[in-house]
């Protein structure tokens, strides 16, 4: 990510959180993602965690990605609490939750689910 979108992107979490609105970090990338300029720049990877991933972290991601990536990528990082722990990949049209709250909800959802 260049300088300037990590800029914009830091304000941009730093208001939702002073707001109280992480809640709407999703509906921002997803905004983000259908916009015309991420679509005409190639292929991007966000990873969102629920905290900052560190080197080591971000490392075996990235081994992940190039084996499951062919093409070159961007990898955008998003840190949203709401994940509780984890990290989720959005790898074009793939959605990998490696979340709590991924899990969480997967439990829910069996538990609510009629038969």
């Amino acid at each position: 990510m260049t300088n300037q979108a990590t800029a914009i992107a830091k304000t941009i979490l730093a208001h939702l959180k002073a707001s109280g609105q992480m809640d709407l970090v999703g509906n921002v990338v997803d905004a983000l993602k259908n916009s015309s300029e991420y679509k005409n720049s190639g292929s991007h990877v966000v990873v969102t965690s629920a905290m900052a991933l560190d080197a080591s972290e971000l490392k075996g991601i990235k081994n992940y990605l190039s084996k499951s990536v062919s093409e070159s990528y961007e990898l955008v990082e998003i840190v949203d609490s709401s994940l509780v722990a984890g990290f989720t990949l959005q790898i074009n049209d793939t959605f990998i939750d490696a979340s709590v709250l991924g899990k969480i909800n997967s439990v829910q959802n069996k538990l609510t689910a009629k038969d």
